[in-house]
């Protein structure tokens, strides 16, 4: 399996920083990365929703699922055996436009552009899309085994040398239900 790890996402960036001219109408673009996609697409569900049921809410599931649709999507990846949530399109219009209007682009956006001055983004190229969903949907993968990315690091007191640390697995299952599982770190050996 290709490696994918964050300087080479750190790289696209700064390819794109320096040809932000070629790219974008703004050199103060404010580039957003997988929390901050994640929060405008929630803010965009839950606006959609009051515009249909009249409440400014929105369900973790929902956002869950659309969020996976979403970076299918926006990829081109497929997307055939996908459940779509009702009112997609006004949702990513809504997503679309909170961007654009906040001069903002996610990382989905700077891929696409890089991927345009692909000379000048040499670091695109080494870039595929399934890797870029899985980056953003925190399966990234180390070039190393020295710096494993998956398992979070945690510090342990002298005094609790027996706790063992625990992972948390998140998966979205079906739209109304999503699974967590929790397993010893040390289970994880791949």
């Amino acid at each position: 399996m290709a490696v994918l790890n964050q300087k080479s996402v750190l790289d696209m960036i700064k390819d794109f920083r320096r040809n932000w001219h070629a790219l974008c109408d703004s050199e103060r673009t404010t580039v957003c990365g997988a929390d901050s996609m994640l929060l405008a697409l929630q803010l965009s569900m839950a606006e959609n929703n009051k515009q249909h049921s009249g409440e400014f809410t929105v369900s973790l599931s929902d956002v869950l699922w659309t969020w996976k649709y979403l970076l299918h999507e926006k990829l081109n990846l497929p997307v055939e055996n996908m459940e779509v949530i009702d009112h997609y399109e006004d949702i990513r219009r809504t997503y679309d436009n909170f961007l654009k209007n906040s001069n903002m682009l996610d990382l989905i956006d700077v891929y696409k552009k890089c991927s345009v001055l692909t000379s000048n983004c040499e670091n695109n190229a080494n870039i595929s899309p399934s890797q870029l969903r899985d980056f953003l949907s925190g399966r990234q993968y180390a070039v190393d085994n020295e710096t494993d990315l998956n398992v979070p690091t945690s510090p342990m007191s002298k005094h609790n040398q027996d706790n063992e640390k625990v992972m948390v697995n998140c998966e979205v299952t079906s739209k109304e239900n999503y699974l967590l599982i929790f397993k010893l770190a040390s289970e994880f050996k791949e």
